[in-house]
Formats: C-alpha cells, sequence, structure tokens
C-alpha cells in the first residue's frame, strides 16, 4: 500500500511530504495548469525538477494525447530526466492504449489513467500495466458506484494473477479515501489538504486535549 500527493504545486507537495509518508506525486495538465493560475511560474521541466529534489519516490507524468506520436514522444521526453523515477501516466483510449503498448514493448513502466469500466481494467492488466488509476469521485458523480466499481476491477486482477495495481484518484474526503481502499484500492493519489486530514480526526483531537490537561495537572502537584 501507498500514498501519494496528487498535486503540481510545489509549496504544498513539500508540506505534505514532511507529515505524511508519501510515495511519491501524480499529476497531470490540469494539476499543472492549477498551480500555474497559484501564482507557480515554472516550466513543467522545472516543476519535475523540483519534485525529484524535494521528495523521494515515483512522480507520475501525463503526456497529452493531441497526437500520438507526440504523446510517445512526450513521454520519452520525461522518462530521460529520471527514468528510475518517472512513470508515464497514459489516459486509457484507443490512442492512449497504442503509446502505451509501445512503451511496454520497449521496457517502460507504464500507468493508465481515467480507467472508468471494467473492460478497461482487463485490457490495462492484460497490457502489464503496472498501475490503473480509477477516478473515484468522478465516477460516484456520473452515477457510477465507485466502490463495486473497483472491487470488480480488484477481482479481475487477481483473477489474472497480474502484479498490476489499482491506485484510486480524485479522492475529495477522507471518507472516499477510507471507502476505496475498502473496495480494493492498493494505493490512493490525494490532494494535499486531504492528505493532512486524513492524519487526524475530532475524536483523536479531543483525547489529546485530555492528555495534555491531564499532563499540565501532573506537572503541577
Amino acid at each position: 500500500m501507498a500514498l501519494y500527493i496528487d498535486s503540481a504545486y510545489l509549496n504544498d507537495i513539500t508540506a505534505v511530504a514532511q507529515t505524511v509518508p508519501v510515495a511519491g506525486v501524480t499529476t497531470n495538465p490540469t494539476l499543472l495548469l492549477d498551480a500555474h493560475q497559484r501564482g507557480q511560474k515554472a516550466s513543467v521541466e522545472e516543476v519535475i525538477a523540483h519534485i525529484l529534489q524535494r521528495i523521494n519516490g515515483t512522480i507520475f507524468l501525463q503526456p497529452s494525447l493531441a497526437n500520438e506520436e507526440q504523446a510517445y514522444r512526450e513521454a520519452l521526453a520525461y522518462l530521460q530526466i529520471d527514468e528510475e523515477r518517472i512513470l508515464p501516466k497514459i489516459p486509457m483510449c484507443k490512442t492512449g492504449v497504442r503509446v502505451a503498448r509501445r512503451l511496454h514493448a520497449e521496457g517502460h513502466h507504464i500507468a493508465f489513467t481515467a480507467v472508468t469500466t471494467v473492460s478497461q481494467a482487463y485490457i490495462a492488466a492484460t497490457l502489464g500495466a503496472d498501475y490503473i488509476i480509477p477516478y473515484y469521485n468522478r465516477m460516484r458523480r456520473s452515477g457510477v458506484d465507485p466502490s463495486e466499481r473497483i472491487k470488480q476491477m480488484a477481482r479481475i486482477i487477481a483473477n489474472q494473477e497480474t502484479t498490476t495495481r489499482i491506485m484510486a484518484s480524485s479522492i475529495k474526503s477522507t471518507a472516499e479515501a477510507a471507502e476505496a481502499l475498502l473496495s480494493g484500492a492498493h494505493d490512493l493519489t490525494v490532494p494535499p489538504a486531504i492528505l493532512l486530514e486524513m492524519t487526524t480526526d475530532p475524536e483523536t483531537e479531543e483525547a489529546i486535549t485530555r492528555f495534555e490537561r491531564d499532563s499540565q495537572k501532573m506537572k503541577n502537584l
């Protein structure tokens, strides 16, 4: 099991990694744009370099699929930065499968993102993907029961005796994080604020407050 930070904003990534034992970072064009709009004026390459310096672990990077050949070359360019720590995250579609097959045939690790159906999960596992990444909250908003869907994906993967892992993304609350794990997700990638929220609970805080109060009383005896 592993936790990843779903972000491209360097300050958030650094802050969370100081508290939560994360295995790396997942990002995509939307997260990179959000970071830029928050004032992070850095190129994609600069963001990657900073993440590699600030935390240990794997960085999942997503190429654009506007053009198949360009997507393949963009994924290779990411890998050339640090092939040991960068893993291409390919959107699941016809073009994405073709790009992923080329990368896998060359011995590269791959992940499929935006996996929604059991059949997509089956294709990804058959191809030898290291990870499939379903969007938990997005499935819920589209009317799909995400817990049941992940259970089905996990069952298919178990039956194939593959090493493919399910990394649940689009986690919008600590409750969804727990649901995804109980449904069979191996790993989670979670926004920074929710990752920090996962470390605490009101009942826990109440207990800590009492412990501290009683500790002070003992010192005053």
